[in-house]
């Protein structure tokens, strides 16, 4: 009886001694190199909503439910999850950003103490090469929690692998939102999730020559700037791209059937030639095409192959906005043209 009361005395003290030796915050560090971008892994995690599809903490559980905060990305974002059927829940919200270099955020409930801070950041190796690292570390546990944090630990590490390994995956397949497909290449072919807008536009029927395109398009433009800017007073830095919509190439009746138009917020009547057109929002193939307007048929087509090989359905319009101005750029190779051709 004297040996079992002496060994629990042993035992409470150690109980009692044991976190002093143990870590007072949980913490995990781990680096991954991915064959993207920096502007498009970035934005996997500035961006909350494509966070959330991925994370893995939550990922693939169909009991959480998930409400946003707005905006969905930069400094201020975050949003709130709840498990149905228990009390596990959890909040984020992102404290500060540096475009492609870091992103700080606040975790809540993530099984990681109380809260804790996460840093990711970013290193372009090169134009197709992000090193990115990425950071846990929860504020300072309590005394006999100590204990939990000892074995989370290394279950925090293995979860954040688990996520790159998620991340990984998703970067092969998913859509890119508008900004990932501000770090697009020219040349790489890609699909992206397409908002949506609205043109002022002017209608042209042609023949297939390019030439003939190329004369209609010019005019078409230039009559809609001296409209928006010299008599709408329009700011040309409120305008969009110019932007042209084909409704149909055919090459059987060589013609072809295009809008010529800039993207617009405000509210503006047009005049008798000219008609706003709605550009449609869902999945889009793209690419940016660097080199002369003469060049950009067999871009397309390089598109429509690469549609046929990876099993894409490709809608029958398409539409081209220009990246920088023909008249500003002398060389024609530096020409840069963004193709948007919808996915049925």
């Amino acid at each position: 009886m004297k040996r079992f009361t002496q060994f629990l005395i042993i035992l409470v003290i150690a109980i009692l001694i044991i976190p002093l030796f143990l870590p007072k915050t949980i913490s995990a560090e781990v680096e991954h190199e991915f064959k993207h971008p920096v502007g498009i892994v970035y934005e996997e995690f500035n961006n909350l909503k494509e966070f959330s599809e991925w994370e893995p903490w939550t990922h693939g559980d169909s009991a959480v439910e998930k409400s946003y905060f707005s905006p969905y990305r930069d400094e201020g974002a975050g949003y709130k999850w709840l498990k149905a059927g228990n009390s596990q829940s959890g909040e984020i919200l992102i404290l500060k950003t540096e475009q492609n270099q870091f992103v700080e955020m606040e975790l809540e409930g993530w099984d990681i103490g109380e809260t804790a801070q996460m840093k990711v950041e970013f290193t372009p190796l090169n134009a197709e090469k992000t090193k990115l690292k990425w950071y846990v570390e929860s504020e300072e546990i309590g005394y006999f929690s100590r204990y939990y944090s000892y074995y989370s630990s290394k279950k925090l590490k293995e979860k954040l692998e688990e996520g790159l390994t998620f991340l990984d995956e998703r970067l092969k397949s998913a859509a890119l939102t508008p900004e990932q497909a501000q770090s697009l290449l020219p040349g790489k072919i890609q699909t992206e999730m397409f908002e949506g807008g609205k043109l002022i536009t002017i209608l042209n029927e042609t023949s297939l020559d390019q030439e003939e395109i190329n004369t209609a398009s010019e005019e078409s433009f230039g009559k809609l700037y001296s409209f928006l800017v010299d008599y709408i007073k329009i700011p040309p830095q409120n305008m969009g791209k110019p932007t042209t919509y084909y409704e149909y190439i055919d090459t059987a009746s060589k013609k072809a059937k295009f809008y010529c138009g800039y993207p617009i917020t405000e509210s503006i009547k047009p005049e008798e030639d000219m008609q706003l057109f709605s550009l449609p929002a869902g999945e889009t193939l793209v690419s940016i095409h660097k080199g002369s307007y003469n060049s950009l048929p067999q871009k397309i087509e390089e598109m429509k192959q690469y549609a046929t090989k990876n099993k894409i359905k490709l809608g029958n319009s398409h539409w081209k906005t220009y990246l920088n101005d023909s008249e500003a750029v002398k060389d024609t190779n530096e020409l840069l043209t963004k193709i948007y051709i919808p996915i049925q």
